[in-house]
Parts: structure tokens; sequence; C-alpha cells
């Protein structure tokens, strides 16, 4: 083999594993002319060899690329160091002094978004050498239970990794925030209202006061007090912020803080009959946990205006806020109600159902924690909404885990193929194309199984049986050339014809059908949760072990 043909293929595989095992001959020939400019003058020529290299190498599977390539040119495989991205400073943060929070309502199950407002918040704290607190805003008795809140303390601490200083629940700080509420009234913040629902929407979208709004404070403390002692049927009367009701900012003008309800809560049970909103708590939590920084996406802007007002009306601590713009997630249903429905009508199977993009589907498909803080540190903070593809955390999740899964053969609707010209032979393979050291065994014969899909690509071509030999068609059948690795036009998967050297598996894909094909015994050792990779189909995650293995589909 000449030097030039040598470098085209170097070049091919170099080129194949930059781009997910498929080179280009556009790619490749440039880097030929620019390591040999006298081809200029038979780029016809050269371009042909290119495209046939190419081809070669397409057929291979990556791991063979990268076996191939490490014993033709390794110099190509040499990476550039690059600089890792990185979060922004936060302003006016004192080392050992920043407390940031996490603060979930315990309504749902999370998703890959607040995966990545989780990290935000326990980066920054781990960065300045401060403390993050998980702070349940549990204040809707009538959505929140203690489900959620034992599925996100399993997200933020169990798989994500996060160790909260302090876990607070706001249901707990009720009695401050019931006579915060009793400072706000008799300060003129806030008054009770007795108007309708539509009554009250209708003067918000006119801009008109309601006339509750202009009685004496006493007044309105009195009724406070028989509200909160919940003497007043429910939807009755709500306590509404006086603000400005000309203002531009809606959310100004006089929303509700406080409302009754009458479902018992899951921790408070009845005790309280009067709830605040998010509008009227989250500024006094801000004080009540010593938050210094408050990361948020800007989703929530138009209230910002609304919580200073408050925090100043009652004489509370400001704290920096850093805004971003809010993560979503493209092509997938992430808001509860849709889920629930889903799941109630039976569609899906739960929280976890693989077409989710839920944390506990994540983590069931074998999504590292690690490739939620790289991707943290990727997206950095825009202040542009931020459309989330799971190819991107896939990317991230493929950087940690291909160093370390070990690679299994996997044959999808087994067909038999019967080689002439070969006997009974061990076969060993690695379990990783970087670790040249064996650890999977084969005892092969001339009947072997490949994958249904395999059989109709292999017609007529010279074919490997990867990390075993070279088979050509003869007649009919098949005929064996060689056990050297050498020219070939596919490469496939295959086992042995043999039932005790292989079991049965189920793999769970992320449209939620099942893929159910035949792998090596030695998946039968492995302990659930572990990450491997079927040979030229992609990561998958061990779910249960049993007669038929079963494994969760991660990405390829």
């Amino acid at each position: 083999m000449s030097s030039l043909t040598e470098r085209i293929e170097a070049h091919a595989l170099a080129n194949a594993l930059k781009h997910g095992g498929k080179a280009s001959p556009n790619n490749v020939l440039p880097k030929l002319i620019g390591e040999f400019p006298d081809q200029k003058a038979r780029i016809r020529e050269l371009r042909a060899e290119v495209e046939r290299a190419v081809a070669r190498v397409n057929a291979l599977s990556i791991d063979e690329q990268r076996n191939r390539i490490g014993d033709l040119a390794p110099e190509l495989l040499e990476k550039k160091v690059q600089k890792e991205k990185d979060l922004p400073p936060l302003q006016n943060a004192v080392l050992g002094k920043v407390v940031t929070r996490i603060p979930p309502e315990p309504s749902k199950y999370n998703h890959i978004g607040h995966a990545l407002t989780f990290l935000l918040n326990a980066i920054y704290a781990e960065r300045y050498e401060g403390k993050v607190i998980v702070r349940f805003e549990d204040c809707n008795p009538e959505k929140v239970n203690q489900e959620y809140v034992d599925a996100m303390l399993d997200d933020i601490q169990g798989y994500l990794g996060i160790v909260p200083a302090e876990i607070r629940f706001v249901s707990d700080d009720i009695p401050e925030l019931l006579r915060q509420a009793s400072v706000l009234i008799e300060r003129g913040g806030a008054y009770v209202c007795f108007c309708g629902q539509e009554t009250m929407r209708a003067k918000r979208e006119a801009g008109e006061e309601c006339d509750c709004r202009h009685k004496p404070a006493g007044e309105h403390l009195a009724a406070w007090e028989r509200f909160r002692a919940g003497e007043y049927p429910k939807g009755t009367c709500v306590v509404r912020f006086a603000g400005d009701m000309t203002s531009q900012n809606t959310v100004l003008r006089d929303p509700v803080l406080w409302r009754g309800v009458e479902t018992p809560h899951f921790r408070a049970g009845s005790r309280y009959k009067a709830w605040p909103t998010y509008d009227f708590y989250s500024p006094i939590e801000e004080h009540l946990c010593g938050v210094t920084h408050v990361l948020r996406s800007n989703e929530f802007e138009l209230r910002v205006a609304l919580q200073e007002r408050i925090k100043g009306i009652l004489g509370l601590p400001g704290q920096e806020v850093l805004q971003y713009g809010r993560f979503t997630i493209a092509g997938a249903v992430t808001q509860g109600r849709e889920i629930r429905a889903l799941i109630e009508s039976g569609a899906y199977s739960g929280w976890d159902d693989p077409r989710l993009v839920t944390l506990k589907t994540l983590r069931r498909r074998g999504i590292q924690a690690m490739a939620y803080r790289d991707l943290v540190k990727q997206l950095g903070l825009s202040p542009y909404p931020v459309t989330l593809d799971f190819s991107m955390l896939a990317a991230a999740n493929r950087r940690i885990v291909d160093p370390i899964a070990n690679r299994y053969s996997l044959v999808i609707d087994p067909v038999l193929v019967a080689v002439a010209g070969i006997g009974p032979h061990d076969v060993t393979l690695h379990l990783h194309p970087d670790r040249k050291n064996g650890g999977r065994s084969l005892r092969a014969s001339d009947r072997y199984l490949v994958s249904g899909a395999d059989v109709p690509r292999m017609n007529g071509k010279r074919v490997r049986l990867m990390g075993d030999c070279t088979i050509e068609p003869e007649g009919h059948g098949w005929r064996f050339v060689t056990h050297d690795v050498g020219k070939t036009d596919l490469a496939v998967n295959w086992l042995p014809d043999d039932p005790a050297q292989s079991v049965a598996v189920e793999i769970t894909m992320p449209d939620a059908t099942i893929v159910r094909g035949l792998t090596e015994t030695a998946v039968k050792g492995l302990p659930v949760g572990t990450i491997i990779q079927f040979e030229r189909f992609g990561f998958c995650r061990l779910d249960e072990q049993g007669a038929t293995v079963r494994f969760w589909y991660s990405h390829d």
C-alpha cells in the first residue's frame, strides 16, 4: 500500500470520526491536497480514489474506524485543546457569603429545564463556597403533594448530586407570612376585596380601581382577620395589592396576594384557610432564607417591580437578581397538566414514559448528572429564550459515557448465515476500542447469526464479521476469506448460532417501541444501571435483569 493510498484512507477515517462515522469526499480532498500539493495535477483521479476510500470507511463501524486509524495514523486522532466554556461571575459576590435557592413547586415531576435551573444555582453556590437552599413553594394545596416532594428530592440529591445546605417548605413559614400580610394591610399596601372574579378582571383590564380599595385600613384589617380565620366561604373575598391600576405593567394592577382555600394541605392539613400567592411569599422568603443572589428566567421579569414594591413597604432587603432566557424543550410535552392527562388516559405509562423528558425518564435512559452540568456551562446565561433539543444533551452525555461504556454485539431479528471454508475457532474481542485487552470471548463455527436488516445490505459484497473474519459471496451462500483486517464493503455484527452463547434482549426506544434481539451472555453479569454500547446501534442503560435482559436506549 503506497504512502498516498494510506493517507487517503487515514484522512477519510479522521473525517468520519469527526462527523459521527460518516466521512465526506468534499472534506477529505482538501486535506489530501494540502499534504500532497503535487497531486493537484491529477485532481480528477484523486477525487475518484477519495470517493472509493470514503465508501469503504463509511461501511465500517465507529469502533472499527477507531481501531484502523489507531494502527494507520494515530496522530490524526489528536484533539485540539479548547478552552472550556464557563458561567460569568456573579455581581457583588463575596466568597463564603453567597446564598442561592432552588425553589420548585411540588406539583409535577422535573424535566430538563428544571435540572438546568437547579444546577445554575448549585454551581454558583459551589463556586463561591456558599450554600444553596432547596425551598419547596408548596402554597397551592390543590396541586402540591408529598409524592412530588419525594420525587424532586430524589432528582436533586440522588440524581443531580446537589447537596443543599437546607431543605425548607414555604408552608412552614405561613405564620410569619400571615404576620407580614397584616403589616402590609396596615401600611396601606394591600386590601381585602369582595368583588367577584369577573368584576375584578374587567376593572383590571379597564384600569379602574376597585371600590373596596378605598375603605379605611382598620376595616381591611378586621376583614383580614375574619378571612384568615375562615369565616368567609371560599370565593367570597381575596387580598389584593394596592398597586397602580393605570400601569402599563399589568402585574401592578392590584394583583391577588392571598386567596381562600378549603382543600387540606399535605403537610399543614386544614390549619390555614388563607394561602399566599407567589407574588407575596417570594420576596419575603428570599429574606427569610438569607438569599443573596436570585437566579431566575426572565419570564418573571414583569413581576420584579411588584416584588420590589412589596419589599419596600415591608422594609425587606433586596438581592442581586440575575435573569436569563427561559429554557424550553423542542418537540416534548412538558406541561404537568398535559402529562397527567396522558397518564390518566393510559396513553403514557407514567412520569417516566420513554417519550417524556422528565428527569425520571432521562435517568432511566442513562443520562449522567455531569451531562447537565456540561450543558449548563455550554449554554451560558443568554438573555434570550433557549430552545433545547435532546441531541444537545445527548452530545454532552456521549462525551462522558463513550470512554467508559463497554461494547457488545447486538443482533436484531436474527438470520442464519452459513460460511464455507471455516471451522470452529475462538474469537477474542475487546470490551472497548481504546483498551486492547480483550474481555469478550466467543466460540465461533461456520454458522453465524446476523441482523435481519443487514442481510439485504450484504448481497454481493465482501463483508467483515466484526472482530472475526471477512466473508464473500459464493454461489447462493458465503465463503471464508481471511481473519485479517483488510478492505471490505460492509461490517456487520454477529453472534454464534449457539443458544448457550447468547441471551434475549429487549430495548425500550424513545418512541416507546420495543426492539428485540440477541446479545452476548456477558451482559447477564452486569448490574442494573450499567451503560453499554451495542455496536452499530447505540448507547443503552441496563434496566432489568431476567431471562430476557431489558435495556433503555440512551442515544447513538
